[in-house]
């Protein structure tokens, strides 16, 4: 019976990876700035990039949605769709968690290097290009896939603003057939796919890191 549900579970399993992301993909260049920011040698823009960071590493996903959903309307003026306020939180999420992530990179980088590397004429955009860059990334890796799964599984409450992804319609079967048991069971099995998959291509990204540097 739930073969004839296939499709609604994979309909929305693909709005999860549609969600998750743009999420990624838009965390990832913002915890990338705010990184920076967290490193720049104004104080005013360190506090800042510290609050961003404090706030919503502090808020939860859920409060996030809402908040995204309903406040770019008081706030803003205008209305946003269920996807997109979804897409908006878990970006956010995520790129108060990948600064950390990324600092940590760039401090496993000796100074002894980055002086070395700029008494040998480098300019400061090819030390992080080309000594720090390559060796930071074997560190960033591990760390950033634990953020990219913890934001797939964070899109798991997108349904409050009114998204049909995986765990939605897990739902909606089960409350269509009553198997609950068996609804589950295919959700976790979908999830485990998915994060699997990130898992995986994380350690091949990181093997080839290792023989590239």
């Amino acid at each position: 019976m739930l073969f004839a549900y296939s499709k609604f579970f994979l309909i929305g399993a693909a709005m999860t990876v549609a969600i998750s992301l743009l999420a990624l993909l838009a965390g990832g260049v913002v915890g990338v700035l705010v990184a920076l920011l967290r490193r720049s040698r104004f104080v005013v823009l360190r506090l800042l990039a510290l609050c961003y960071v404090e706030v919503l590493r502090s808020t939860p996903i859920v409060l996030l949605m809402f908040v995204c959903y309903f406040g770019t309307t008081l706030v803003l003026g205008f209305d946003i769709s269920g996807f997109e306020a979804a897409a908006l939180a878990l970006s956010l999420a995520s790129s108060a968690m990948m600064p950390g992530v990324i600092r940590g990179g760039i401090a496993s980088v000796g100074q002894g290097q980055w002086q070395a590397a700029r008494a040998a004429g480098f300019t400061p955009f090819q030390v992080a290009l080309y000594i720090v860059a390559p060796q930071a990334v074997r560190v960033i890796i591990p760390p950033t896939v634990g953020v990219y799964v913890a934001t797939v599984k964070d899109s798991s409450v997108a349904s409050i603003v009114g998204i049909v992804e995986l765990t939605k319609s897990g739902l909606l079967v089960r409350e269509s057939i009553g198997m609950s048991f068996a609804s589950f069971a295919i959700i976790a099995l979908i999830y485990f796919v998915l994060n699997y998959s990130i898992s995986r291509g994380g350690a091949m990204l990181e093997e080839r890191f290792k023989y590239a540097t």
